[in-house]
Parts: C-alpha cells; structure tokens; sequence
C-alpha cells in the first residue's frame, strides 16, 4: 500500500462509541464515519494501526467467528454493498479491513460503521493496544476503482479518534533516586501501573511507609494515594549517614508490599547516580506523541533524571520544521537539578551495509542535524568529519541486528565512546548460543502475536559488541529504548513473541544533574546498561572506575595482579555476578541476596594475554567489565576498564 501525501477527502462524520478504551481490556467500538465520495469498485480501507506514524499492537479483528473474539462487522446507511476482507499480515503488514464499494456508489451522506468487537454472536469483544494513547486514530483510506495489481491509497482527513487510558491497576512502583547525599532530602515517586506498564489513573489507596534502615534516614510514614492521576510524589525523606536504604509501601487492603528501587547514600561529595533513556521517537519521525509529552513520561511519570529523543534525521521524515520543534521542546524541557535533557538524533543509514544507524548528542542547544541521505552525509566517516566542530558523542544503534548492523570499521575514538548493548531489540553483546538471554529481534516482524523463526534470525555478528571490543574499540555501555509509543522508560515490554523486550537505561554517575555533568560522564564512559531495572551497580579496576584506561607503564605492578571491586544492589535477588576479561567469564558468583559486596584479585599476568588493535598506532590491551543477571530475567552490563600495555 502506497498512502499519498495530500487528503483528496474530508470526513465530514467520525465518531467513536464508547469515546475511550483501556489499555489491554476487551470491549466493543462502534466508529461511524461519512463524507466519502467513491464510485462503484473502490475500496475505503479502515486502519486500526499501522504506518510509520500510527503504531498500535490492537489485535487483528476477524470477521469468520462470530462466537469468537475479534469479530467486526460493518454496516452502510445508503445503497452500496460493502463486501468486507481482512487482508492477512502476509499481504498487508497494517492492521487494515478493507471494504470494497458494490452494486452503487458511495455517496457523501452515506454513514459507514465499523463494528470492532461484536458480541451479538457470542464474542467477547475487541482486544484494544496494550499502551495508553490521547487520540488514537482510526486512520480511514480511499482507493478509486483500478485495474492496477497494486492499489493507491490516499488517506482521508478528520479521523475518528479515541482515547486509549490505562487501565485496572495491577502494581506499584515506587521510583527513587539512584543516590543521595547525607543531609538530604529526596521524594519518592508512586506510580500505580495497570498490567502492561500504563498509569493506571483511577487507583486510590492508603499506604504505609517503611525505611529498610531507619538509622540512615528517615521520612514519612503513611501516604493517602488520591485520583485520579495514578503518580503521586511522596515528599519528606531526609537522608542522615552513608548505607544502603530501600522505602517499602504496604497497601493498606491488600497488604502487598512494593519495594524501591535501592538509593545509595553517600558523602557530600561523591559522585551521585542519574538513570535515563537517550533513544525514543516522537511523531516527528515514526513515533507517537509529541516531544513535550515524551519528555513529560520521563520526568513525571518515571522519574528519570535525564533524557533525550532521537528522531530520524531523513528529510521526508524529520524535516526542518520538526527539528526546530525537538530543538526547542529539549531546551524547554531542560531544568537543571531537577530533570536534564541532551539534544539529539538518529542517524539512520538503513542501508544494511555495517554503517549502521548511530545516534547523535549535544551537550548544548540549536546545532544542526546532519543527515544520512546521499546528498547529506552518507558515511560514518562524513559524519565524523561533519562534527569535528562540534562537541558531540556518537553512539551505535542495536549494532548486531539484522535490520542494519555496525560493523565497527568506521570508527572515531573521540566521538564514538560508547554502544548500545541493549535495547527493545535485544542485547547486542553476543550470539544467543554463547548464552544472550536476550536475542536480537529480526527486522521487520509484528509488533504483536507470536513469530516462527529461528531464535538467531535477528543477529548479525559483525555487530556483536564483544567483537568491538576485541578490535580495540574502547566503548563504554548504555541500555537504550528505541520507544516508539510515546512511553519512554515505562516497563512495558514490544515486539512479537518470543522477542518481546523493555526499554533499557543507562546508569550515569556524575557530579551534578546538568546537561554538562552528565554529557562528560557519558563521555568519560563512567554508564552501565541495564534492560530496565533500576540496579545499583559500583565497579572498578585496580581503582579505576568503569569506563576508565590505566597506562600499566605508570603501575607496572599491575602486570602480575589486579584487584577488582564492584557493589551491587538490585531490584531483586541477584542471580550471577560476573567478571568479564577479554569477553571471556574469568570470575564468577552466585550472591544469596539482592546486594552484593565483591572483591577479586587476577593473578594471571598480563603480557600473554594482550590484545593487538585492528588499529596499528594504538597499543596492546587488556579489559574487563562486569555482567549482571538477577532472579527476574533482568540484566546489567558495567562499561569496560581498560589496562593499555606498551610496545613491546
């Protein structure tokens, strides 16, 4: 299906009954529209979703049952006959019914209604998205009578729309700061959540408030949690000493217990924790919502301490006008302290040659975005080339999947500092048969429903991040989303089954929540990944942090025995710890709990281990990272310490 640019029709009718649908909860909508003009052999396509700019996994309807779910029916006020098809997934990839115009013409005034969800032949209805959605649109198409095989639509203007709330709540979040300074205060964010992640709106409840250690802080110890909204912001808390501390919320009817992601407490003058997702889509590109409200889910309702949007930088996508737009909202957004945001974008190549797409980031506002297209700049080296003048950080995209793959070959050591190791597409860090529990997801599959195909299919494995490692390229780790639903950092799982995956986040330590503070820790490389949970993860090699580089010439001692530290905290049981050299598992513990406190010496000796660069004037090397599996699935990746060695 082709969709042309300009609306050659105009609704003049489009209603939606019932006007709102919750996220995931079956029900029946009757959406009638009018103001269709379309002889006789045409066709008027009704789309529930699909496109690049109206994502939604709302199940395909089938209209063979009616005892079944799904069933939809349509009806005509005026004289035609609608013969109704619902085109498979395997000949049209939108969620479409297709009604073709017999025996008379569609005449204006004629009203057509779709009914998605009968019941009166014993359905139970129709499965709505499972992501909440101001204005959802049910996107109507016309296509006049054709002999051509392939058929032109052109998209008519004034859609019917709904809106998609969350729904029951089914969960708690309680989301805090990653760490605090002693003599602090801090809030605590509740977020009720339906079933699939969603602000669940309607809940209200009373809560008691418990510390895990009441010795090292203190704070408020009952909370009255009033709709609707679903986020409510717990003031209070005041940290007094070092330690470790985790709030729990008891629901007063229920009895069940939420715990808090951990906060560390430390010195005044530490380095203090920051989560955010740096990868997501608005409309301006293929995503849902605009770039004020993407910011708005991260900051209020997943209280994330930074964030930035990457919309793709083609021309007939992201234009100029949308970029002023990113442009302004990011500088709008950004509130030193309190939430930061970085101004970025997807170089998006697509064309599945090792290039890859890689994603862009200021530390400042206004610059310019350089695109990938043939008259732009068409190369990873043009881009490097093209930011010289400016201070920015390149980070590759899902670099082992298939959809397009890095291959690492083009590369700058001052301007690519870290990968994408994870994201909704997957981890990126090796083949699934070397153990990723989270293989990478093929291009091009449903957003929903389940998928035959070999579980490596997704995989490329020029991309793997271990071989970028093992070429020398010195690249620390972020866990990015790639959302395109307008929910960035919300736990919401995509994708079809079995590849169906959360946003990751990054873990940045910084001095400060500034857009300068956290730019240079992303470019000192001093940011773990992780696929969503909010671990608390301190690692060091020889006292240097992750991300460092340690001249062994400067400590030659290094070269028979090196200590390796690390202080984990999770959001669960911890399953593995492991310590990683030259990708390799040299070191590895399975904790009892959800804290670990590890300390292990290497004694094998450097020399017969190093590494030799793909890049002749760099030196030989040795690194390490750590890798971090809890009892729920989830992971985490620290970014590597690298021991440089000289010439021989």
């Amino acid at each position: 299906m082709t969709e042309g640019n300009r609306a050659e029709h105009e609704l003049t009718v489009a209603n939606v009954e019932p006007p709102t649908a919750m996220a995931g909860i079956r029900d029946t909508w009757r959406i009638t529209f009018a103001g269709l003009e379309v002889a006789e052999g045409g066709v008027v396509r009704f789309r529930i979703g699909g496109g690049r700019d109206s994502k939604s996994d709302w199940l395909r309807p089938q209209m063979t049952d009616p005892s079944a779910n799904e069933y939809v029916t349509v009806e005509c006020s005026g004289s035609p006959v609608l013969t109704v098809t619902v085109p498979p997934f395997s000949e049209v990839r939108d969620n479409v019914v297709d009604l073709t115009i017999t025996e008379a013409s569609l005449r204006a005034e004629d009203e057509i209604t779709v009914t998605l969800g009968d019941t009166s032949g014993g359905g139970g209805g129709s499965t709505p998205q499972t992501f909440s959605q101001s204005k959802k649109r049910f996107d109507i198409f016309v296509s006049e009578p054709s002999e051509q095989p392939r058929r032109e639509f052109h998209p008519a203007s004034g859609a019917p729309v709904v809106e998609v709330t969350g729904g029951p709540m089914d969960r708690l979040r309680l989301l805090a700061p990653g760490s605090v300074a002693a003599g602090k205060e801090f809030s605590v964010v509740i977020k009720a959540e339906d079933a699939y992640g969603n602000v669940a709106g309607l809940y209200q409840g009373e809560l008691t408030l418990e510390l895990s250690d009441d010795e090292i802080a203190s704070g408020p110890e009952a909370v009255s949690f009033e709709g609707p909204g679903g986020v409510c912001v717990v003031d209070g808390f005041k940290s007094f000493s070092r330690g470790l501390l985790r709030v729990v919320a008891v629901d007063e009817i229920s009895e069940i217990k939420y715990v808090s992601n951990p906060i560390l407490i430390t010195t005044h003058d530490q380095e203090q924790l920051y989560f955010g997702v740096i990868h997501g889509h608005t409309r301006c590109s293929d995503g849902l919502g605009s770039v004020e409200d993407y910011y708005a889910c991260m900051r209020d309702d997943n209280r994330l301490d930074f964030g930035a949007a990457s919309d793709h930088d083609h021309d007939w996508e992201t234009g100029e006008e949308e970029w002023r737009e990113i442009q302004e909202q990011t500088a709008t957004a950004n509130d030193p302290g309190s939430f930061v945001t970085l101004l970025g974008w997807e170089w998006a190549k697509w064309r599945r040659d090792g290039a890859g797409d890689r994603n862009v980031y200021y530390d400042t506002d206004d610059q310019p975005m350089y695109r990938s297209g043939d008259e732009h700049y068409p190369t990873p080296g043009e881009l490097f080339s093209a930011l010289e003048r400016h201070r920015a950080i390149v980070i590759p995209h899902h670099p082992a999947s298939n959809g397009n793959f890095c291959d690492y070959s083009d590369h700058d050591p001052e301007k690519e500092r870290l990968v994408e190791i994870y994201s909704i597409w997957g981890n990126s860090e090796c083949s699934v048969h070397e153990g990723n529990p989270f293989p990478m997801r093929p291009a091009g599959i449903p957003r929903s429903g389940s998928v035959d195909m070999p579980i490596d299919s997704g995989e490329v494995p020029e991309g793997f991040v271990q071989r970028a490692l093992a070429m020398g390229r010195r690249l620390g780790f972020t866990g990015g989303g790639d959302d395109h639903h307008g929910h960035p950092g919300d736990p919401t799982a995509t994708g079809a089954e079995p590849f169906r995956y959360r946003d990751g986040l990054m873990g940045v330590w910084a001095p400060e929540l500034t857009r300068e503070a956290i730019f240079q820790a992303m470019y000192d490389r001093h940011t773990y990944a992780t696929t969503g949970t909010r671990m608390l993860v301190l690692f060091r090699v020889a006292d240097a942090f992750m991300g460092d580089e340690i001249e062994v010439s400067e400590r030659p001692e290094l070269a028979e025995s090196r200590t390796i530290e690390a202080f984990i905290a999770g959001e669960s049981k911890l399953a593995q710890v492991e310590v990683v050299r030259n990708n390799e598992a040299v070191h590895s513990i399975r904790p009892e709990g959800s804290d670990l406190a590890l300390e292990w010496i290497d004694e094998d000796p450097l020399e017969p281990m190093a590494l030799n660069p793909v890049d002749y004037d760099q030196p030989r090397f040795v690194f390490y990272y750590l890798r971090i599996l809890q009892s729920d699935g989830q992971m985490a990746w620290a970014s590597p310490v690298w021991l440089l060695l000289p010439e021989r």
